[in-house]
């Protein structure tokens, strides 16, 4: 008898339940100048993906979270910003994202320049706030049959 092995990601792959997300009805314009740190790429050509923790500036726009901002004031970026998308691509938007204030959350697949599993420090943990929870990814669904 043969069987067949498929494999299935689970769910965004960030979202450990997608049921339990908080969205913010309206989310934000990144400041794009903000965003400084290598990993998001030079000028011109930044990406800052989905999941990246953001708080909102004096003029409301979304700059990176240092992790030393009060309980509850970050938020995580529901969709991919690329300042220089290629044309002809549907990633990413205008500077505009969407935002979670709260849910089940992997925290070892946030967004990580390294390519290695991202650990928050305590800070950005606080400054999200108690409406997130996190735990360590489950890895895939593997079926077989």
């Amino acid at each position: 008898m043969s069987r067949t092995v498929t494999t299935y990601g689970l769910g965004v792959k960030f979202t450990a339940d997608e049921q339990s997300l908080q969205r913010i009805a309206m989310g934000g314009t990144i400041k794009l100048a903000s965003f400084t740190d290598a990993k998001f790429g030079t000028a011109g050509n930044r990406v800052i993906p989905a999941g990246t923790v953001v708080i909102r500036d004096t003029d409301k726009s979304l700059i990176p979270a240092a992790g030393t901002e009060a309980a509850g004031k970050a938020f995580l970026m529901a969709s991919d910003i690329v300042e220089a998308p290629v044309p002809g691509t549907s990633r990413g938007s205008d500077l505009t994202t969407g935002l979670y204030a709260g849910g089940v959350i992997y925290e070892d697949q946030l967004p990580d320049a390294t390519g290695t599993p991202k650990v928050l420090s305590a800070g950005l943990k606080t400054a999200l706030g108690s409406n997130f929870i996190f735990q360590a990814s489950q890895g895939s669904l593997i079926v077989t049959v």
